[in-house]
């Protein structure tokens, strides 16, 4: 098993820190949100499931943001 951040620190390296501000709402809003997703996930403090259950929805929201040319 591993063990997360013992630090807020240590879950500021993990997390970054481009995800405020960000609403899923232009492809720019998704790479942060993405990014993010991506590094919890890596540091296993998402499950393995949270995990899959954000690439289906991020994968359904790349499909409606390619649809919409307001996403650019």
């Amino acid at each position: 098993m591993t063990s997360g951040p013992v630090n807020v620190d240590g879950l500021h390296r993990v997390v970054g820190d481009s995800l405020p501000g960000a609403q899923g709402k232009t492809r720019d809003d998704q790479v942060k949100i993405d990014r993010t997703v991506a590094r919890l996930c890596s540091a296993q403090i998402y499950t393995r499931a949270k995990c899959d259950a954000h690439t289906v929805a991020s994968a359904a929201r790349w499909g409606e943001i390619s649809q919409d040319k307001r996403g650019q």
